[in-house]
């Protein structure tokens, strides 16, 4: 397995949609159809997209709400029967008086011999 990570501040799937304070979600594409349908056209993330093999490979988006200036960092994969369990961590320590919340994505591509994963388990820690 290997994987790939690219960072983005802000919802991937929709400019006007801001998560609540630690609400999280993640979805996984499997397809070049479903990810040129579902994400919006953000050249930050055009390059990540198309570099994606998606006969080998599929992208895991993880996205939450949180202060601005914090950022999601993989920390580990690991294979589960039928699935992944998914670990990400905060980069920063919490920060008082500071509560301007943004929605942030972390895009995971895997590339795996494995088929895509029937379950998906993801933590955050570091809130």
């Amino acid at each position: 397995m290997t994987v790939d990570t690219r960072y983005y501040d802000g919802n991937i799937f929709d400019a006007r949609d801001v998560f609540g304070p630690r609400e999280e979600s993640h979805t996984l594409i499997t397809d070049e159809e479903t990810a040129a349908a579902e994400f919006r056209d953000l050249e930050q993330l055009s390059d990540f997209t198309k570099e994606t093999s998606f006969d080998e490979s599929y992208i895991l988006v993880v996205q939450n709400g949180m202060r601005s200036e914090d950022d999601l960092e993989l920390r580990s994969i690991d294979r589960v029967e039928g699935g992944l369990q998914v670990a990400i961590s905060i980069d920063k320590p919490l920060i008082p008086d500071h509560d301007d919340l943004i929605t942030h994505t972390l895009l995971i591509r895997i590339t795996d011999k494995k088929t895509v994963p029937t379950s998906v388990d993801v933590s955050i820690d570091g809130y």
